[in-house]
């Protein structure tokens, strides 16, 4: 199967790019395209993963609200004269 670019700006970036590389046309385009897919694919991964994280906050914010505040937590932890554990 063969690729005809008919796009000047195309064909002039892949010689470029093949120039810049040392690699063949082809080569240096065959590269450059499984390098944008990655790309995109780790995107969509990314995407899914805000996505989780989103959902997560919702359902997680409620039940978070009565709890002290990060600076009180210590308190609750931790002897205040010794820095050691508290015995619970």
């Amino acid at each position: 199967m063969a690729l005809s670019l008919k796009n000047p700006e195309t064909e002039r970036l892949a010689k470029e790019l093949a120039r810049a590389t040392g690699e063949s046309v082809t080569r240096a385009v065959t590269t450059a395209l499984k390098e944008k897919l990655e790309r995109e694919e780790k995107a969509k991964k990314r995407e899914g993963r805000m996505e989780w994280l989103e959902e997560l906050t919702k359902r997680t914010a409620p039940l978070l609200k009565d709890l002290p505040s990060s600076d009180k937590i210590g308190d609750l932890l931790f002897d205040k004269e010794t820095g050691l554990p508290l015995d619970r």
